[in-house]
């Protein structure tokens, strides 16, 4: 026969069970109460956080400046609109490097500046991410105001020929009094045919020379607008060699090329003319025994040099640093306006010219970044068609 509690024990058990039950539920109702509040208190951290997120965004929405965020990988983390209209989309997620293969000019010249592919020019300033790795990227366009510190340099260009008139017209006067000399002594009846022939010579030497004065001061005051052609390099090196074949018929002269399958974007015809200049210094430096040789070859950074070397005497230490500003010349007739012209197109074309010279060993080259593969294709395509 089962046995049964006492009617006491059960109604004492029965109320400690109801009490257990009590505190459970009202620990629940604790616990259900703090979670909730655990839960309103993140969700109000949250919307915060998300606020703030927000205002930062817009605020870099806001700036004038394309900002790139890197995480520690190279990729970017995130961006504002000014960056996605500088650089196009898809950005977020892209390696940097691919960016800066599709977007960026290779960059060769000691500026700061960076160019674009779709022409346009901007300054870069880096920050690093604190304790995080990675960095922020600062881009700003300053192609407008480069183009107006390019017009402000032309006016000063202008101005500083007009402050030469003076010196240049007895330049201009020089060849010319020297050609009408030699054209009045061609009509003269008793003159040999060798003596015509030589005054012949003298009178095109003379107009040659006043022809190349005039185009000198051209190029200057236009300051070597580049064009948008993609021109081969070794094909540039063949129009040169052409170009001065009868000028450096009796002149020892070695053509070295470096540079198969590499190209420029530029003018064509302002490359030869100033290439053209920096033989004609070398060949009046090296003097009647002397050598020069012209070459063509990669150069660091993604770039090529077009240049000359020559053995003659060099430029004086004191000269080196004013080689490439207009009006100055190692020559007592020279201009001083070939290599001012030779920077202005080099730099026109996103390069610069450099020179390196000591006694018996000098050389002056314009260094220009190489076209891309696929721009470069791109390119012919656009010609083909």
């Amino acid at each position: 026969m089962a046995s049964s509690l006492p009617s006491s024990t059960a109604t004492t058990l029965h109320g400690q069970w109801a009490d257990t039950y009590r505190l459970l539920e009202q620990r629940v109702a604790g616990l259900t109460a703090e979670l909730h509040a655990l839960r309103s208190e993140r969700l109000a951290q949250l919307a915060e956080k998300e606020g703030l997120a927000q205002r930062l965004q817009n605020v870099l929405d806001a700036l004038p400046g394309a900002v790139v965020v890197l995480d520690g990988s190279g990729r970017v983390g995130s961006h504002n609109q000014a960056a996605a209209q500088l650089f196009g989309t898809p950005l977020a997620g892209t390696a940097w490097r691919e960016v800066i293969r599709r977007c960026f000019v290779p960059h060769t010249s000691p500026t700061t500046d960076l160019a674009l592919h779709d022409g346009r020019i901007v300054t870069l300033s880096t920050c690093p991410l604190g304790t995080e790795p990675g960095q922020i990227l600062l881009f700003q366009d300053v192609t407008e105001n480069r183009r107006l510190q390019a017009h402000l340099q032309r006016q000063q260009r202008l101005l500083d020929m007009g402050r030469m008139a003076a010196s240049l017209a007895h330049q201009i006067r020089t060849p010319l009094a020297a050609a009408l000399l030699y054209a009045s002594q061609l009509k003269h009846p008793a003159l040999g045919e060798d003596r015509r022939q030589r005054f012949a010579d003298r009178t095109v030497a003379s107009l040659q020379q006043l022809e190349g004065l005039i185009a000198n001061m051209l190029d200057f005051a236009r300051g070597g607008v580049s064009g948008s052609e993609v021109v081969a390099a070794e094909e540039l090196m063949q129009e040169l060699r052409s170009t001065v074949e009868v000028q450096t018929a009796d002149r020892v002269v070695t053509w070295r090329g470096e540079s198969a399958g590499l190209s420029v974007r530029g003018n064509r015809t302002l490359l030869l003319s100033a290439w053209q200049n920096l033989i004609n210094n070398a060949l009046q430096a090296a003097g009647e025994g002397g050598a020069i040789e012209v070459f063509c070859r990669p150069a660091p950074g993604d770039g090529i040099d077009f240049g000359v070397h020559d053995n003659g005497p060099g430029v004086a230490p004191e000269m080196q640093a004013r080689l490439f500003e207009p009006f100055s010349s190692t020559r007592s007739r020279g201009t001083g306006l070939g290599l001012a012209i030779v920077r202005t197109v080099a730099q026109a074309h996103h390069g610069d010219a450099w020179c390196r010279s000591s006694p018996g060993d000098t050389t002056f080259a314009m260094r220009l970044p190489l076209v891309p593969a696929e721009a470069k294709g791109k390119g012919e395509m656009r010609r083909a068609g």
